[in-house]
C-alpha cells in the first residue's frame, strides 16, 4: 500500500486556534481539483481508507488535503476550545480560505464516519452558498445522540470494542491537552472525566461544558447532520453499509435522502464500518466509487 507523502500546513483559525492540514500535490496549483478530507473521530491522514483514496486521487492528479480536528493528528491545542462531533466552524474556515486562495481549483469534500457528520452538516448549513462542487459521506451516523446511545448500550456485544476505542481516544486527547482545556473559565471535574465509562458520560463531563451546552443530549442533538439534509444544494453521495455496527440501518434517514434531488444514497449489504475490503489484504474498493463520483461531477462542473 502506497505510503502517503504529505506536506503539513499549520492552519491558523480566526480565534487563535490551529489545526493540522496534510497536503498531497500541494505545489503548482493551476486548475487541479482539490479533495478536502475529514476522517473519523480517531482518524488521521494515515488511516487505511484515507491512504487508499489518496493513492487514487494522486493517480488522477488531484490535490488532497486532510483536515484534522483541533488537538488531533499529532498537533496540540493552542486555545482551550477542543472539537466536537458537529463543530463545523474550523472546516468552514479551511474551505473558505482555499476558495479564496485558489479560486480556479474545484473543491470537493470527502468524509468518513464522524467526519461525515461534520461535513454533511456543514454542506447543509451553507446551502446554496457552499463552495464545494460535490461531497461524499461514508459511514455517516446522521443522528449523533442515537448513535452514541447505541454504542454505549453494547455492553455484552463484540461491537463494544468500537465504543471503548472512541472513549479511550477522547480521554487520551483530553489528557494530552488537559492544561490548555482547563485554562478556560469552565468548571471541569478531572476525576469524573477520567472515570467516564461511556462516551455519553465523557460528553456530559467534558465536551458539553467546553462548548457551553446544557447537557450532552443538547450538544449531540444540535450536532447531528440529519436536520440539515433538506438544505443541501450540491451533489452529495452517501455510502452506507447495512451491516455497519456503528451507523446502524435504523438510523439512516431514507425519506430525507430520497426526497432531496441533490442527494444519492449508495447502500451495500456488507462493508461494516468503512470496511469495504477486497478479496485479499490490503485491497479495498471504497476509492473506486468515490473517485468515479467526483470525476463525473467534475465533468458536469466544466460544462
Amino acid at each position: 500500500l502506497l505510503k502517503p507523502k504529505f506536506t503539513r500546513e499549520i492552519f491558523l483559525l480566526s480565534d487563535g486556534g490551529t489545526i493540522a492540514l496534510d497536503w498531497a500535490l500541494c505545489k503548482n496549483h493551476t486548475n487541479r481539483p482539490i479533495v478536502t478530507v475529514l476522517s473519523g473521530v480517531t482518524g488521521t491522514s494515515c488511516d487505511f481508507y484515507v491512504r487508499k483514496c489518496y493513492k487514487e486521487f494522486v493517480r488522477l492528479n488531484y490535490s488532497v488535503v486532510v483536515v484534522h480536528s483541533r488537538g488531533c493528528g499529532g498537533s496540540k491545542l493552542t486555545t482551550p476550545l477542543p472539537f466536537h462531533c458537529g463543530f463545523t466552524n474550523d472546516y468552514k474556515e479551511v474551505v473558505d480560505d482555499l476558495h479564496k486562495r485558489l479560486p480556479k481549483c474545484p473543491l470537493f469534500g470527502l468524509s468518513f464516519s464522524l467526519g461525515a457528520n461534520i461535513m454533511t452538516k456543514y454542506v447543509g448549513e451553507e446551502g446554496e452558498n457552499c463552495p464545494l462542487v460535490a461531497a461524499i459521506a461514508v459511514g455517516n451516523p446522521y443522528d449523533m445522540y442515537k448513535v452514541i446511545k447505541h454504542l454505549d448500550s453494547q455492553r455484552l456485544s463484540p461491537n463494544k470494542i468500537y465504543d471503548m476505542a472512541i472513549l479511550n481516544f477522547l480521554k487520551t486527547a483530553f489528557k494530552a491537552n488537559q492544561s490548555t482545556i482547563m485554562s478556560a473559565p469552565v468548571e471541569f471535574n478531572i476525576s469524573k472525566i477520567a472515570q467516564s465509562s461511556s462516551i455519553m458520560e465523557f460528553t456530559e463531563e467534558m465536551t458539553r461544558k467546553a462548548f457551553a451546552y446544557k447537557s450532552a443530549k443538547h450538544l449531540l442533538d444540535d450536532s447531528s447532520c440529519g436536520p440539515h439534509l433538506d438544505n443541501i444544494r450540491i451533489p452529495t453521495m452517501f455510502l452506507n453499509s447495512l451491516d455497519d455496527p456503528i451507523c446502524i440501518k435504523s438510523l439512516i434517514p431514507f425519506e430525507k435522502l430520497v426526497s432531496n434531488p441533490y442527494l444519492v444514497l449508495a447502500l451495500t449489504v456488507h462493508g461494516g464500518h468503512i470496511g469495504y475490503m477486497g478479496n485479499s489484504w490490503p485491497t479495498s474498493w471504497v476509492e473506486l466509487p468515490v473517485s468515479q463520483f467526483f470525476a463525473a461531477m467534475l465533468k458536469h462542473y466544466h460544462k
